[in-house]
């Protein structure tokens, strides 16, 4: 696949319109793709990571999944359920994400609760649990990501997947927490 252009990465929620935008396809071969699949067409439709991928796929061009949203996703679903789930069948880079933070959890919450001001872990939103969970694991692991990367993308995990307060408030946990665990925090 040398010929290949440039893979895109695109969120594990994505509406037609942006699966569209993303692609460089007009939202009308989109939805012609997703009526031929006999799946809602409407540009506001939300897909899935699943789902986006193969119409884009379908339409000539290969995405990934950002590999945060979908350990995110398995996170949530862990935390959930009450039980770890496995790792085995994920990129390789979301396996060490999960894996990652399943293991560290306890310690990753007391510095949590540290960092929060009158908010104990247990009364987080879940999603905004697992989000400063893999935030804070990757600016203690993942070194060589810059700080306000790593912040940057836990606000837009929030901003997607949780409340509309939820990014200020993982900013506001985050920016605590790195300036703890890392000495380019700002």
């Amino acid at each position: 696949m040398s010929n290949a252009s440039p893979q895109v990465t695109i969120p594990a929620r994505i509406t037609a319109a942006d699966l569209a935008k993303a692609i460089g396809r007009d939202v009308s071969q989109v939805q012609a793709v997703m009526t031929a699949r006999g799946e809602p067409d409407s540009p506001d439709d939300v897909l899935d990571g699943l789902l986006a991928t193969e119409a884009a796929r379908a339409l000539g061009v290969e995405v990934a999944v950002e590999p945060r949203d979908l350990a995110l996703e398995r996170l949530y679903e862990s935390e959930s359920r009450f039980r770890d789930e496995p790792t085995v069948d994920l990129p390789t880079r979301v396996e060490r994400l999960v894996s990652g933070v399943l293991e560290a959890s306890e310690a990753l919450d007391e510095k949590i609760e540290g960092a929060s001001q009158h908010w104990s872990v247990a009364r987080m939103p879940m999603i905004d649990r697992a989000i400063l969970r893999l935030g804070l694991w990757e600016l203690i692991n993942d070194t060589d990501t810059p700080t306000a990367v790593i912040v940057s993308e836990a606000v837009r995990l929030a901003n997607t997947y949780s409340t509309g307060r939820s990014g200020s408030f993982i900013n506001g946990v985050l920016a605590t927490l790195a300036k703890s665990v890392r000495e380019d925090a700002t």
